[in-house]
């Protein structure tokens, strides 16, 4: 089974054979599973790679989301210090910027100015190699959640109410950030699709989403329109009055999380992306039991029309690290009593 062309026929409305599942994510949680510390990346990539690849050729994943919890390597370029934290992802040791001035200053983005960066990407050029039949995406911060990472949180919970344009400038330095990471390889022909995650969209009022943030997603994403990459958003959060709004982003694929009915999205979005989720990763992936995930993968997708097409089932949102192996596969087999139903 090619499991890297199942799922670009799901980006391209084509009816599938079987249902098209993936683990959002997953990078924290992979790591835990081989052995693998983050900080070491830099140090044998190669190893990595390997370590990671053997782990997920043992699960039936169609997608492999390459650098998930590594969404922060990119700032080394404009100087921000990575640090490393236990059950986090990486981060920043201190925000990197405080003014409007700040964000304009980093116009041109040099990716080799960031040593994890390089490392993370010679890790996904040994994945692809590793794992020629599987969709391997890339994942970056979106706009609003670079902004988050960026800046000191009191200063941008302040500028949300009070200053739309250093958003915007900040947001758009988000924009390059991810450009930068995602350019390269996609020009090496190692991706078959990129992911923004902007979960922070969801902290933020909705006409500061509409039109400042999303026009950001939006311009990431037509950057690599025609460039052979499919492209994936995910939200996460209190998403309900967002929703509707996704698909202005110009994504193939929108990853939700567990707090909108899937049925009724699916309804809003089949004509123009592909629906991807929502089963509760706490409560069901991580909390559950087999009995427990197969329940809940039934609920969720119990309200879509035609799950063969334009769909793709998904957990809500990243793997807990501690999430149990068993769980993982347990739910990734759910699938296949879908399949079946066909």
């Amino acid at each position: 089974m090619d499991r890297r062309e199942s799922i670009w026929r799901v980006i391209r409305g084509e009816h599938s054979s079987r249902l098209p599942r993936a683990l959002f994510g997953g990078g924290r949680w992979s790591y835990r599973q081989t052995g693998l510390e983050m900080k070491d990346l830099d140090k044998d990539p190669c190893n990595f790679a390997g370590a990671i690849a053997g782990l997920f050729n043992e699960l039936d994943t169609d997608i492999v989301f390459a650098g998930s919890g590594l969404n922060t390597f990119p700032a080394e370029a404009i100087g921000g210090e990575l640090v490393f934290r236990e059950e986090q992802a990486a981060l920043l040791s201190t925000p990197i910027i405080g003014k409007t001035e700040d964000a304009r200053y980093f116009q041109q983005m040099d990716i080799a100015g960031s040593p994890h960066s390089m490392a993370l990407m010679e890790m996904i050029s040994e994945l692809r190699r590793r794992l020629p039949d599987r969709f391997l995406c890339c994942t970056s911060w979106g706009p609003i959640t670079w902004a988050m990472i960026l800046c000191d949180w009191n200063l941008l919970q302040e500028k949300t109410v009070s200053d739309r344009e250093f958003i915007r400038e900040v947001c758009e330095l988000g924009v390059r950030l991810s450009s930068a990471l995602f350019g390269p390889l996609i020009e090496q022909g190692l991706l078959d699709g990129l992911v923004i995650s902007d979960g922070a969209a969801s902290l933020i009022p909705l006409d500061l989403y509409r039109d400042v943030v999303l026009p950001c997603e939006k311009k990431l994403f037509d950057q690599f329109k025609e460039r052979g990459a499919a492209r994936f958003l995910h939200q996460c959060g209190n998403i309900s009055s967002q929703f509707a709004l996704y698909p202005d982003s110009g994504a193939d694929c929108i990853s939700l999380d567990a707090g909108v009915d899937l049925g009724e999205v699916y309804h809003c979005y089949h004509s123009r992306v592909v629906t991807a989720g929502n089963v509760d990763v706490i409560r069901n992936v991580f909390g559950g039991d087999p009995g427990m995930l197969c329940e809940a993968v039934n609920a969720s997708i119990a309200g879509i029309s035609d799950p063969f097409r334009k769909f793709i089932l998904m957990p809500s949102c990243d793997l807990p690290p501690d999430t149990p192996l068993r769980n993982v596969k347990a739910f990734l087999a759910c699938a296949d009593q879908w399949s079946k139903k066909k």
